[in-house]
């Protein structure tokens, strides 16, 4: 029998590490950009979870611009500011939803997997709470390199895809394939992969 006593304190132990993230015009516009590229292609998208939102500042995009249900979760100081901003936002850890199987439409992770300690775990407990998508964006360690505070996981695209299919998701497309990048409205800062949910 599996004892998990050290990983709760191991995982208590990094949850000092979690530090706040402000609201900024970048961040939010490049947030934006993304949602407003996926959402124009998923008109049956009926519901969203936020993983790792920080202050959910991208519940207005998805809830007043595309009329989707959203709810966020997050940890640490964003929650507290969220919560103050009356947003749609759960205090949880991401490894550990309190959501039934099969949930919501879609589970959107913009830069939060990088954070994770076990990325492969959290790609399986969204896999659980996804009914269809995984809308991920990651830093791109070519533009960021693989280092900074908090960032466990910080992974190339071939790493990245394949804890994505070991985890249950079937990308759809991403950024690398996609042609022409200018169309899309790319940057080199960041990876997008729309996936599909195929199970583990």
């Amino acid at each position: 029998m599996r004892d998990y006593k050290n990983v709760d304190r191991y995982l208590t132990t990094l949850a000092q590490d979690i530090y706040p993230q402000p609201e900024d015009p970048g961040h939010t516009a490049l947030a934006y950009k993304a949602i407003d590229f996926w959402m124009s292609r998923m008109t049956s998208c009926t519901s969203v979870l936020d993983v790792g939102c920080g202050t959910g500042f991208c519940e207005d995009m998805f809830s007043k611009v595309w009329k989707v249900p959203y709810e966020g979760v997050c940890l640490g100081q964003d929650y507290i500011v969220a919560r103050d901003l009356a947003r749609k936002v759960k205090k949880m850890d991401f490894h550990f939803l309190d959501y039934p199987d099969n949930s919501f439409d879609l589970v959107f992770a913009r830069h939060s997997l990088e954070h994770s300690p076990m990325p492969l775990l959290a790609l399986m407990e969204w896999e659980r709470v996804s009914k269809y998508w995984l809308g991920l964006i990651m830093p791109a360690p070519e533009w960021y390199a693989y280092k900074g505070i908090n960032h466990y996981s910080v992974m190339n695209h071939e790493q990245l895809e394949n804890l994505l299919a070991r985890a249950g998701w079937k990308v759809m497309w991403n950024d690398v394939e996609r042609l022409p990048k200018e169309d899309m409205g790319l940057i080199p800062q960041e990876y997008w992969l729309m996936c599909e949910k195929v199970g583990i």
